[in-house]
């Protein structure tokens, strides 16, 4: 059979290219949207599992920001409750300290009483010691006067 530009093909080898081709073409075609079918499946199975791994990570992104909001709350927190043990304890302290002043004071003068009382008790104990010492001292001396103006046999 002539094709043009001096080339011949033999027609009966034509045809059987032909017929091969219309077979092997339709199952080529049927190979091509296999591939494509599965191309488009593992590709929805990509995206689906890109969603669930974006979905985990956002999950995951909002957990720590909310662990970190919770920590620094709990910092916040413990750094309040620090402030106010420390001025509760200062206020106690100064408290303590002016009880104690207070107390101190307080003895001080019960103390400068008592040995006020004391003193004036000892004065006159001293006072009526003194009387009765000098009344027994008079006794006496009245006794030597007598016994040596008393004519005796010691005495001429």
């Amino acid at each position: 059979m002539p094709m043009g530009g001096g080339v011949l093909v033999d027609r009966k080898r034509m045809l059987e290219l032909i017929d091969q081709l219309r077979v092997a073409i339709p199952a080529n075609i049927r190979q091509a949207r296999d591939v494509m079918q599965r191309r488009e499946q593992v590709l929805a199975e990509a995206d689906a599992e890109a969603r669930n791994i974006v979905a985990g990570s956002q999950q995951e992104a909002q957990r720590l920001v909310s662990d970190d909001a919770i920590v620094r709350e709990a910092r916040a927190e413990a750094s309040r409750m620090q402030r106010e043990a420390q001025a509760l304890a200062q206020s106690m302290l100064r408290e303590t300290q002016q009880q104690a002043e207070q107390l101190l004071a307080e003895a001080k003068q019960t103390s400068s009483q008592q040995m006020a009382e004391a003193d004036q008790y000892t004065l006159v104990l001293l006072t009526r010691l003194d009387k009765q010492i000098s009344a027994f001292l008079g006794n006496v001396r009245q006794s030597l006067d007598a016994m040596q103006d008393a004519p005796g046999p010691g005495n001429p």
